[in-house]
């Protein structure tokens, strides 16, 4: 374990104290993640059929009274649909109108859609009504009608067309660079000689300025050239004079002495001046000294 340890140390601290390890990244994984992917994803979370994730998203267009009811009134809506806690087949609806210019909820009511039909319906009873939605789809456009039960008086018409998200204009990415100092501190678990649990605590300068704490998970034999670690690490600090903090997921395997690392900011873990952080890190050993390259891109970066 000893062996096991010194040279796992080295190949964790840097890609280049030996040549036959180099690693580009470190992998830090949280347990819960790796047991929702050995275990086929996050419980409760269901995959909606093609055609009924075409609906997804905002709609808009007008729905115009029918017949000479002076109580309703012409409107210009704003449709968005999403997926049902129920499940299956059917569609959330949270339905808004525009009045002066801005959005105002009416509802929400829940769909089944019938995909042999293309048709959305939804029925409903209030105080004032025992109703009936129902839309036919047509590819990116949908004219459905609110009628009245049980006559099936129709008392509406609607048409909206899908509105398309504009498409997101990539961030520009931006390099920092500087040194860090690493302690690592191995913990007796004792699970299996094969395996084993580190803390780790760094010391970040350059354009990185401040501390990081985390834990690592080894398994394998390095006296074979092959192991691998996983990792979490959070960094607290600046990045470049913005303040917050941002978690590294690290993820290094060697085989044969072959060694492969990646070093990624989690999605949405950066916080404060920090927040949508993303980016790559890179590590290396010159005589001695840890050096870290950071390619990352953050919103609102001048």
């Amino acid at each position: 374990m000893h062996i096991f340890y010194q040279r796992l140390k080295c190949l964790i601290e840097s890609a280049g104290c030996n040549r036959r390890f180099h690693i580009r990244a470190a992998l830090f994984v949280i347990a819960g993640i790796y047991v929702a992917l050995c275990f086929g994803g996050v419980a409760g979370q269901q995959t909606l059929p093609a055609d009924l994730s075409m609906l997804l998203g905002d709609w808009t267009g007008e729905s115009i009274c029918v017949g000479s009811n002076p109580s309703c009134h012409d409107e210009k809506v704003i449709y968005h649909f999403s997926k049902s806690s129920a499940g299956g087949n059917k569609l959330t609806l949270n339905a808004d109108k525009i009045v002066a210019g801005k959005p105002e909820p009416m509802y929400v009511q829940d769909f089944v859609y019938d995909a042999g039909k293309q048709m959305l319906s939804g029925e409903f009873q209030n105080a004032r009504y025992h109703g009936l939605w129902e839309y036919l789809v047509k590819g990116k456009m949908m004219e459905g009608t609110l009628s009245l039960l049980p006559e099936r008086t129709i008392i509406r018409r609607i048409k909206v067309t899908r509105t398309e998200p504009k498409p997101k204009e990539p961030l520009m990415t931006t390099n920092a660079a500087g040194t860090f100092e690493v302690k690592l501190t191995p913990q007796d678990d004792k699970i299996d000689p094969s395996l084993g649990r580190f803390t780790a605590e760094k010391q970040w300068q350059g354009d990185i300025v401040g501390t990081s704490k985390g834990q690592m998970l080894t398994g394998g034999d390095v006296s074979t050239g092959s192991a691998g670690y996983v990792a979490i690490e959070k960094v607290s600090g600046t990045l470049k004079g913005r303040k917050g903090t941002f978690v590294l997921q690290h993820s290094g395997t060697m085989t044969r002495g072959e060694g492969q690392l990646t070093i990624t900011v989690v999605p949405d873990s950066g916080t404060e001046e920090l927040q949508g952080l993303t980016g790559k890190m890179t590590i290396k050993i010159e005589n001695g000294k840890h050096f870290y390259e950071f390619e990352y891109a953050l919103p609102g970066k001048d």
